[in-house]
């Protein structure tokens, strides 16, 4: 029984010693201040693309605004080089993890609506496409005025497909493409 009391004295006095600054420390003196997220951000894209497969190259600029904490609006104009290709869209994102001025990180899924310009046999088309995806915005500095981002796409084409470049008597198209965006963002 002594050893038992003993024990708990001890607990007891670790316990104490632990707190004992309790009082004297304010705890809003010791946190330090963040930056408020920004609403505005300015960037560009570079993309991989695979479709028919193969790879192709694009590029879009992009503005975005930050709605609320998490739900972003983000404006685009891009291309795929290695097909004439070209793209104005807006996407949606919702941020579900992470604080990207705190943490240095936030995650989301996007969802996208956009239209495309491309020529097939000397004709010219139009048709709407749908995307999804997921991806990280990253701030890699304190102090940083620009954030790197890293997102995967699936994109969907409805209509006329993207025909293969260069086809003579037999075509391939795809309605499908998948992108690995490269992304920089100012604000």
């Amino acid at each position: 029984m002594k050893l038992v009391r003993n024990i708990v004295v001890v607990l007891l006095l670790l316990a104490c010693s632990g707190f004992a600054s309790f009082f004297l420390d304010n705890p809003v003196e010791n946190k330090t201040p963040t930056r408020e997220l920004p609403t505005w951000r300015f960037g560009g894209t570079f993309s991989p693309a695979f479709y028919l497969n193969s790879f192709g190259f694009g590029a879009s600029v992009a503005t975005e605004y930050r709605l609320h904490k998490n739900h972003s609006l983000d404006l685009f104009v891009g291309s795929i080089f290695t097909q004439p290709l070209y793209e104005a869209g807006i996407d949606w994102r919702f941020f579900f993890t992470g604080d990207l001025m705190t943490s240095h990180s936030d995650d989301f899924i996007l969802l996208g609506a956009s239209l495309l310009a491309f020529e097939s046999f000397d004709e010219y088309y139009f048709p709407p496409r749908v995307s999804v995806g997921y991806g990280r915005d990253m701030l890699f500095f304190d102090k940083a005025n620009f954030l790197c981002r890293l997102a995967f796409r699936l994109t969907y084409l409805f209509g006329e497909p993207i025909p293969e470049k260069d086809a003579e008597l037999m075509t391939r198209s795809a309605n499908f493409v998948a992108y690995l965006d490269f992304s920089i963002y100012f604000f």
